[in-house]
């Protein structure tokens, strides 16, 4: 998966214990799934599907380290380490529940699922990098919410199909701390709004990467995140050092059979 426009270099200046399989001695279990199936997907996946219900969780075409994400409740830039097919081999997921739960426990049990079935075992550290402050410059292009009662969200649309890879960030009814956690996302490094600008809004970025992504060039008519924040909406991202916390997987398997 891309890695963002730009490398973040990091050093460790703390690590803490490793979160073991099995939780701390005198602890209470992890609950667990009732039932549990996990199949490898063969074919590349025309799209990916995660979500949990009061009795089951479903996951088609999902990678391990989208499961750990979910299940740590972690951003992408969050999750670092372990071999390449944890990030490239996809997996289709159905547990079921032995009683109604919430999600708070659905990620318990997928938490105890990758334990057992990918022997998964991760440890935290806080790590020095790369951060961003996303300040305002000559604000534009934030327009009132078309919808103001819709859903606020900030999307991405990829775009191909003339043969050059582009994307749009596409704003409705969003905040711009919304906008921090997406740009987060894409740059695998913390975010942190400082722009003042408070209310929602209507808005779309068009930019690139500045390297092909899946045999894809950049579209020439793009330019990074980081000039068309500027261009099309006045924004500006500034990097700086601090600490960054981060989940590293020590160790992991391919799943066991079902």
């Amino acid at each position: 998966m891309p890695r963002g426009v730009l490398a973040i270099a990091v050093i460790i200046c703390s690590v803490a214990p490793a979160l073991a399989q099995q939780p701390p001695a005198g602890a209470a279990p992890l609950p667990s799934f009732e039932t549990a199936s996990i199949r490898p997907v063969k074919e590349a996946p025309r799209g990916i599907d995660l979500r949990s219900f009061p009795n089951r969780f479903v996951a088609t075409a999902v990678t391990l380290s989208q499961l750990v994400e979910y299940a740590y409740n972690l951003q992408q830039r969050e999750l670092t380490g372990g071999p390449g097919w944890v990030r490239e081999d996809w997996f289709d997921v159905t547990a079921t529940t032995a009683t109604e739960v919430n999600a708070d426990q659905i990620r318990l049990m997928l938490r105890s699922l990758l334990a057992d079935r990918f022997q998964l075992l991760i440890e935290q550290e806080t790590r020095m990098g790369t951060v961003y402050r996303l300040t305002a410059r000559s604000v534009r292009g934030l327009n009132p919410p078309a919808k103001p009662d819709e859903r606020s969200l900030v999307s991405t649309i990829r775009k191909d199909s003339n043969g050059f890879l582009s994307y749009d960030y596409l704003g409705r009814n969003a905040t711009i701390a919304q906008l921090a956690v997406t740009l987060a996302g894409q740059l695998r490094a913390p975010v942190t709004d400082e722009t003042g600008l408070k209310g929602n809004y209507d808005f779309r970025i068009g930019w690139t990467y500045d390297t092909a992504i899946q045999g894809f060039p950049p579209d020439p008519n793009f330019p990074t995140i980081f000039t068309a924040l500027e261009r099309d909406l006045g924004l500006k991202l500034e990097p700086g050092k601090g600490p960054i916390p981060v989940h590293v997987i020590r160790s992991v398997a391919r799943p066991s059979p079902n």
